[in-house]
């Protein structure tokens, strides 16, 4: 029987902070813990999820190394909640945060934000913060040329998306958001008018009131660099945008549906918006797995998309309608190109094509309806 070795530190950390948290786990090792660090402790061949598992329930202490990257990762994600769970109240204080980089508080999980982290940020204090945690780990401070490089600040923007829930956590108004996001718009769209935008006021009651209607893709620090949002039009509504006579200025909250009922409702997609430097990267991504995640949300409620009408105002814009299999239907009576499509074939466009489950549950609708004639 193989016997499982007991380790006096597990140290959960992002492959950016590789290089420093190395250089930490050398000093320990000198000190004389034993030490778990993936990139040795881990033999070729080893399932790797058991390993980790065997590795932190024989550590005695986990240091979690909190960064804008490790906040992310998925690793680090399921490292945490193994030791949550094992120690849901730290009543044993065996988890340790070190803060290397400032993160956005709200996306470190409460169970670790509660906890005193060793706080690396301030150069003023580095020294006494990492001699601190040297000796929560029961060794002495350390000598000046035992000390580890301090990390670098990652540099990276790790994206992710944020909802109704996320803005309401950072103390957001929904004005205070739609003015990011008609920013956004000027940024990304030539020749938008006030007209055909609209102004905050009018839009913040749409986005507050309908939440499971839009999603951000945001950077740590707030800044929203992508989103997408539709509304479900009431029919009159619904027909005027496929009529190029609707301007997006005259949506307000009185003229789009609430998804209470089951049953399917016409859509009208108001925008898809990512900033040019993050296209052709995971951004594109992201976004569109948030799209199909909440349409199969909303699926799964026995709501769905029925007909989807959109105004394409760029090249860009009438790309992307092409690729999800929609069709040109006319021009805008003022600006841009009124595209429509049918859900149905949508789901047989290229970028769903690997989204299996949205695609059946979709399909079971289309068999449902069909039999009922």
């Amino acid at each position: 029987m193989t016997t499982v070795p007991r380790y006096n530190v597990f140290v959960s950390h992002n492959r950016r902070q590789k290089a420093w948290v190395r250089s930490v786990v050398a000093l320990l090792r000198d000190r004389g813990l034993k030490v778990f660090f993936d990139e040795d402790s881990i033999a070729p061949g080893d399932d790797v999820v058991r390993s980790l598992e065997r590795a932190i329930e024989s550590s005695e202490t986990l240091v979690l190394v909190l960064s804008r990257s490790s906040v992310f990762s998925k690793w680090v994600a399921f490292e945490t909640a193994l030791r949550l769970y094992e120690d849901p109240d730290s009543s044993l204080h065996r988890l340790i945060p070190i803060l290397v980089e400032p993160v956005d508080r709200t996306m470190i999980r409460p169970a670790v934000r509660r906890l005193d982290a060793v706080d690396l940020t301030d150069p003023t204090r580095r020294q006494s913060e990492f001699d601190h945690f040297l000796k929560s780990l029961g060794l002495d401070a350390a000598t000046t040329n035992e000390l580890p490089p301090w990390p670098d600040a990652s540099s990276v923007d790790e994206l992710y998306v944020a909802d109704v829930q996320t803005i309401i956590r950072w103390g957001w108004s929904g004005e205070h958001l739609l003015d990011q996001l008609i920013q956004l718009d000027y940024e990304v769209l030539s020749d938008l008018t006030a007209e055909h935008e609209g102004h905050a006021a009018q839009w913040a009651p749409v986005f507050m009131d309908h939440p499971e209607t839009w999603r951000l893709l945001v950077t740590p620090d707030k800044q929203v660099v992508g989103y997408w949002h539709f509304v479900p039009l009431f029919p009159e509504d619904f027909e005027q945008a496929l009529a190029g006579t609707l301007r997006d200025g005259s949506i307000t909250t009185d003229r789009v549906q609430v998804f209470e009922l089951p049953g399917e409702y016409p859509i009208y997609f108001v925008s898809f918006c990512l900033l040019p430097r993050y296209r052709r990267t995971k951004a594109f991504t992201l976004l569109l797995e948030a799209l199909g995640e909440v349409i199969l949300n909303l699926a799964s409620e026995g709501i769905f998309l029925d007909r989807v009408c959109t105004n394409a105002f760029t090249a860009s814009g009438v790309a992307m309608c092409k690729m999800f299999g929609l069709s040109l239907r006319q021009p805008h009576r003022e600006h841009g190109q009124i595209y429509v499509g049918a859900m149905a074939q949508i789901m047989d466009s290229t970028p769903w094509q690997h989204h299996s489950r949205l695609r059946a549950a979709y399909a079971a609708r289309l068999s449902s309806f069909s039999n009922e004639q």
